[in-house]
């Protein structure tokens, strides 16, 4: 079980990137690999971008900006550009964009500026200036400052359902116009731009693989909207706005889900940034079964709020960091979280209520839902109990754990032993024995969201159930079922 806590690691420390007085002219909306600014500060999905930021992408790395005037600039690995100016008035839609590529390949969706006055949206390149007319184009730049330009829009591979439109590419020595699907030029710092000729496949094939980088499997439109969406909704975050979304909607766990190397590459971390040196080390001794169900665990409204607006993991709550709050109540609550088969066969869902009285220094929690193990009917059950964490010693990691049977024909729950402990007899536990074996825990941790005037103690809490049936011969487990939510906030009262 205490794998299932680790997931929480994922909310690391998030740093907003500059001061109120800088402008705000877009946010970083899809991170793959590693992405930085002029700081070397690390960008995350949901970040803001600053007028003047310069955006580093490092290799096998890849990230998409989407500016005030919808404008989305995706760029491919080994890239770098800078926003030297952006002007965007929302009641007009007009006003003015210049970016700079210095190095690797970026593709420009244009957005609102370019609809309404096409000539306002100006990319440069060390070789020369493109020149919009609303449309969709990828540009190349290499080592040497050379740059090669594919016009994609219009017809069919305009995403933006704009009216048919051109790039103009020039410099100091001369211009061409691309004004057909799939036109291409290439030009160099002393050289004019070539005649405009329909590109090969072979040098397709080079624009394709900048934006190619790390990406398999998370690149379904499905995955687009639901970055989208959860990151860039005005409205409040709950639930399962981001991960639990994307994990359970557009990853489709019947299909397998996605593997933690994967999740980390979507979040733009590492599997060691993402679980900690030692869970990953416990991780990958897990099953390859274990594997996918704990990598796609579900995620709450604490983890969407970090992922959004970012915010500082300060570790695992201690008794002594409950003990010194003296009243008021917190309640976490995780309603129809999924639980998966990781071993031999078996479903559910339940929902988890676990609150917090300071003053009593006691922790309720219930546990309730409906299940089914080894081919068996499905039943509802329903558990609860209490943890006294008065006495508990103030360094000691805080959680509130309990161990209970499921009788497997009517749903019935009675409290057991731990697994393991003295007096624990796994035959209790088999389909001729009748009863099912569930291990509960709420786990919590203190994050310091950033916006947020809220306490970091117990900020966030994940609240997971492990449920299984042991063998005939009572020597090992046979069907397991496991389910989680991490970063669920507390309502405060």
């Amino acid at each position: 079980m205490k794998k299932l806590i680790s997931l929480i690691i994922l909310i690391t420390s998030f740093s907003m990137l500059a001061n109120a007085n800088e402008i705000i002219i877009g946010n970083i909306g899809l991170v793959v690999g590693t992405v930085k600014n002029q700081n070397d500060q690390i960008l995350k999905a949901g970040d803001p971008v600053y007028f003047g930021d310069e955006i580093i992408v490092e290799d096998q790395s890849k990230s998409q900006v989407l500016l005030l005037d919808e404008t989305v600039l995706t760029l491919g690995q080994k890239s770098s550009i800078t926003i030297d100016e952006f002007v965007y008035d929302p009641n007009t839609e007009n006003g003015k964009i210049l970016t700079n590529i210095t190095s690797g390949s970026v593709k420009v969706l244009s957005g609102k500026i370019s609809q309404g006055n096409p000539e306002d949206l100006v990319v440069k390149t060390p070789a020369g200036t493109i020149g919009t007319r609303g449309t969709e184009f990828q540009t190349i730049v290499d080592d040497e400052g050379d740059s090669k330009v594919l016009l994609i829009g219009p017809g069919e591979n305009n995403t933006l359902g704009l009216r048919p439109g051109a790039v103009e590419v020039f410099n100091d020595l001369g211009s061409v116009v691309l004004d057909s699907p799939f036109a291409f030029t290439e030009f160099g710092v002393n050289q004019i731009p070539a005649p405009p000729v329909t590109i090969s496949n072979e040098q397709l094939q080079e624009f394709q693989n900048f934006l190619a980088a790390r990406t398999e499997g998370l690149e379904q439109q499905s995955v687009q909207e639901a970055i989208k969406e959860g990151l860039f909704d005005d409205d409040q975050v709950t639930g399962n706005e981001i991960v639990g979304e994307i994990l359970t909607d557009a990853l489709n766990l019947s299909d397998g889900g996605l593997t933690f190397d994967q999740i980390a590459t979507l979040l733009g971390t590492s599997v060691e940034q993402l679980l900690g040196e030692d869970s990953t080390e416990e991780f990958e001794n897990e099953t390859p079964e274990n594997q996918i169900a704990l990598a796609n665990a579900e995620g709450g409204d604490g983890l969407a709020y970090v992922l959004k607006y970012g915010g500082t993991n300060l570790g695992v709550t201690t008794y002594g960091d409950f003990q010194g709050i003296t009243s008021g109540t917190y309640t976490y609550t995780g309603n129809n979280i999924n639980m998966a088969a990781t071993k031999g066969t078996g479903s559910g869902t339940f929902s988890g209520v676990t609150t917090v009285n300071f003053a009593a220094q006691t922790i309720a929690n219930t546990y309730s839902g409906n299940l089914t193990l080894d081919g068996n009917d499905a039943v509802d059950f329903s558990y609860s109990f209490t943890t006294d964490y008065s006495s508990g010693s103030a360094s000691t990691q805080l959680s509130s754990r309990d161990y209970f049977s499921i009788d497997n024909s009517n749903g019935t729950t009675a409290q057991t032993t731990k697994s393991g402990a003295a007096g624990f007899n796994p035959a209790n536990f088999t389909a001729a024995a009748g009863d099912y074996y569930a291990d509960s825990e709420t786990g919590f941790f203190n994050v310091q969201m950033n916006g947020s005037s809220n306490p970091s103690t117990g900020s966030v809490a994940t609240i997971a159930l492990n449920v299984l049936e042991y063998n005939d011969a009572a020597t090992e487990s046979e069907n397991v079922i496991d389910g989680q939510r991490t970063g669920i906030m507390p309502k405060r009262n």
